[in-house]
């Protein structure tokens, strides 16, 4: 239920709800999903209705089983019951491993810690690359400060390994680093910065 432009920022970039083919939820966590439904006669509804919702099977036996048990979790907030169960229940979610691949240009890998099946999306066209990484690294800090992690990571210790672990694979590599949770700008390269990393515009 979070109010926010998403929509319309899709729109003006001439992409309406109806010509979306997968919506990717790297994590259930309610600023990742906040968009897949919509409220329509007191329902809440697919708001991709032509779509396809990838969620990694991991995190969804995690999230529904935590819903189920009615265990309260600040980066769920009621998002399970009104953004991602009613997607199943449209039969418009696909449950896929850790390291699908969507098709030649897209695929993910897991990067637990976050939460248990959380993945990041790597794409690569035209000789270009590029990766989402989802809440992995939530403050460009982080990359000199791996072991501070989120107050939202599930296992804060292995949400720790796993931003290292990346951060040394991709370091001087020419791949660019999305992060949805970062200010402008949002994206750059993972540069040696000392005994530790940095991201570089």
């Amino acid at each position: 239920m979070l109010d926010d432009p998403y929509l319309q920022n899709l729109g003006a970039l001439g992409v309406s709800p109806e010509r979306v083919d997968y919506v990717l939820c790297t994590q259930p966590h309610l600023d990742h999903v906040d968009s897949n439904t919509k409220l329509e006669d007191g329902k809440w509804v697919p708001t991709f209705r032509n779509a396809q919702y990838l969620f990694v099977k991991k995190e969804w036996e995690f999230w529904k089983s935590e819903h189920e048990r009615g265990v309260e979790n600040a980066a769920d907030d009621g998002s399970i019951a009104d953004s991602v169960i009613p997607i199943v229940e449209a039969g418009q979610a696909i449950l896929v491993n850790g390291d699908h691949a969507i098709d030649d240009e897209l695929h993910l890998s897991p990067s637990p810690g976050p939460t248990p099946g959380h993945v990041r999306l790597h794409l690569q066209s035209g000789g270009k690359k590029a990766m989402m990484t989802g809440a992995m690294i939530h403050h460009p800090v982080q990359c000199s400060e791996q072991q501070w992690s989120s107050g939202f990571c599930v296992d804060p210790v292995q949400s720790a390994a796993t931003r290292r672990s990346f951060l040394e694979a991709y370091s001087d590599q020419d791949v660019i680093v999305l992060d949805a949770h970062f200010l402008a700008p949002n994206g750059g390269r993972i540069v040696p910065n000392g005994d530790t990393w940095k991201l570089q515009a």
